[in-house]
């Protein structure tokens, strides 16, 4: 429940405080997408870029053609849930970057805007993104630690997750 919730506030969060800074910021939608494939997998994170990308596309200033954000999120998510099993470490920069490129291209592809006002503004974008999306990884690997240790300890293991897994390899 609290994942769709965010899926449902990143879009407004994102008009109302994030695109009115000054610097820039982060992408909040890709980040909300990649969060859900990351937690869910790919299914739930196709899914869950299609509903945010319409949601995104539709709030206001809705200046674009409807359907392009959700297009690339849901490609996104897909991707990000694919990708997840091993190289966590990579996955969420490497899919926020994806979405972020992803919407760029699809904005000109689609005549929406023209290089020249799109390329300017990528690196700044990217930037933000991909920094949110390494912090979104940290977040991501030490909840899925504390899971694992509880369920460890559910079990009745005595041993800590980590010398498990080291004893595994």
């Amino acid at each position: 429940m609290g994942l769709i919730l965010v899926l449902v506030a990143a879009p407004l969060v994102q008009v109302m405080l994030i695109n009115r800074l000054p610097w820039g910021g982060p992408d909040l939608v890709a980040l909300a997408v990649v969060w859900m494939a990351l937690a869910r997998g790919p299914m739930w994170g196709s899914v869950a870029g299609l509903l945010a990308g319409l949601a995104a596309d539709v709030t206001p200033p809705a200046d674009h053609t409807i359907g392009r954000t959700a297009l690339v999120l849901a490609f996104t998510g897909f991707m990000a849930g694919r990708w997840q099993e091993g190289r966590l470490v990579l996955v969420a920069p490497l899919s926020t970057a994806l979405a972020t490129l992803g919407q760029a291209a699809a904005t000109v592809a689609l005549g929406d805007e023209s290089w020249l006002t799109v390329v300017p503004e990528l690196p700044r974008s990217v930037g933000w993104t991909v920094a949110a999306g390494s912090l979104l990884t940290a977040v991501v690997i030490g909840l899925r630690r504390r899971r694992q240790e509880r369920k460890g300890r559910e079990q009745g293991e005595s041993r800590p997750v980590a010398l498990r897994q080291v004893r595994r390899v």
